[in-house]
Formats: structure tokens, C-alpha cells, sequence
């Protein structure tokens, strides 16, 4: 194949990407969070700040068809250690055909924690959410979060970018401290990463203990 055609390819898949993107979001919006997957430059900006140092599973939230796996991957992540979350099917389908040897996991975030020590994934070194936070049931963003957090190495983070201003967490009732990482202007719509830890006085909830 000549590079004239795997650009053509490579076109043609994010084409065929975005439109299944497109209409996962006219079903259900709340649940999808964006029309488009996540720019390159918003990618890159979240998968630069994973510490692949800290010892654990990268866990990705809400892959969809892959934007940010991509990046995770071009920013050195092992394909074993990457374990992409994603509930809807179709997505889950194309992920397991552009990532092969990535662990692809069909499930709801809430349940993450139980979902993934079924996998035998007992630390993660990051969760890597593109969860639209903001705009999903209280309940649900408490599962979430806490869920990630009994997974999460004491040196770990959970980086979640944003459309809009302010942290979509609220610091005080997960008992978090958060940084703002950097702006992603060339994404459409511009957005803002995130990153969390828990505070060092927090007791550590492990989930079903």
C-alpha cells in the first residue's frame, strides 16, 4: 500500500469513526457528551500526563472510537497495561479492531472497580476519563469517581478534560486536590484537562470492604 492509500484509508476510517460518533450522540447525548471524538490535541494533552512510572494498569473511561487511545499509545503505554472502558457495543467492536492487544472492556464506568478485579486488575497507575461528568446523574459521577479511586495507586491520577470553566469533580465532596493542566484551543469545542489525586488525609475506599 502506498502512502497516497493509507492516507486515504486513514481518512476514510476517521470519517466512518466520527459518523458512528455522530449518532451514538443523537441517541443518547447526555451519555455521549460530544458530537466528535476528542481532537488530537486534547488527546495528547491528556496522555501526556500519565506517569507510566507509578506502578498499575492504564485504565481509559469511555474510549469510544479511540482518539485517546491512540494518543496513550503513541505516548508510550504499553498495549498490555492499556484496559479501555467503553459500555457501548459498536464502539467496544471498533476498538478491538484498530487497538488489537489492548484489553477492551464492554461495561458501565460505575461499576468499574468490581468490573475490573474481575479482570484481575487490582491497582491502576491513571484512569483517563472522557466522560461527559458534567451532564450525567449524581449517583452515577459518585460510582464513578469513587470507583476509580479504590483502583488508584496513592501516586496515581484521574485526568478528565472539560468543556467548560470550572473542575466538572467537586473537590470538596470527594475530598480532592486538582490542578488545571493546559487548554486544548484547536479542539472543537476547546476544552481544559484536569488532573486529581486524592488528599493525603483521606481514608482509602476500597470497593465491596
Amino acid at each position: 500500500m502506498t502512502s497516497h492509500d493509507s492516507s486515504h484509508a486513514s481518512g476514510a476510517r476517521r470519517r466512518r469513526e466520527a459518523a458512528l460518533f455522530l449518532w451514538k450522540w443523537l441517541q443518547a447525548p447526555t451519555r455521549i457528551g460530544a458530537i466528535w471524538p476528542s481532537g488530537r490535541s486534547l488527546a495528547r494533552a491528556m496522555a501526556a500526563e500519565v506517569d507510566l512510572a507509578v506502578p498499575g494498569a492504564i485504565v481509559e473511561l469511555g474510549a469510544g472510537t479511540g482518539s485517546v487511545t491512540a494518543a496513550l499509545l503513541q505516548a508510550g503505554v504499553p498495549r498490555g497495561r492499556l484496559w479501555a472502558v467503553e459500555r457501548d457495543p459498536a464502539m467496544a467492536a471498533v476498538l478491538r479492531e484498530r487497538f488489537p492487544g489492548i484489553r477492551v472492556v464492554e461495561g458501565d464506568a460505575g461499576d468499574l472497580a468490581a468490573i475490573l478485579r474481575g479482570e484481575g486488575v487490582e491497582v491502576a497507575a491513571a484512569v483517563v476519563s472522557s466522560l461527559p461528568l458534567v451532564s450525567l446523574p449524581r449517583a452515577l459521577v459518585t460510582r464513578i469517581v469513587e470507583g476509580s479511586f479504590a483502583l488508584l495507586h496513592p501516586e496515581g491520577r484521574y485526568i478528565q478534560f472539560t468543556y467548560g470553566l470550572i473542575s466538572p469533580i467537586p473537590l470538596r465532596r470527594f475530598r480532592l486536590e486538582a490542578r488545571r493542566v493546559r487548554r486544548a484551543w484547536r479542539n472543537l469545542p476547546p476544552a481544559m484537562v484536569w488532573c486529581y489525586r486524592r488528599l493525603p488525609d483521606h481514608p482509602v475506599v476500597r470497593a465491596g470492604g
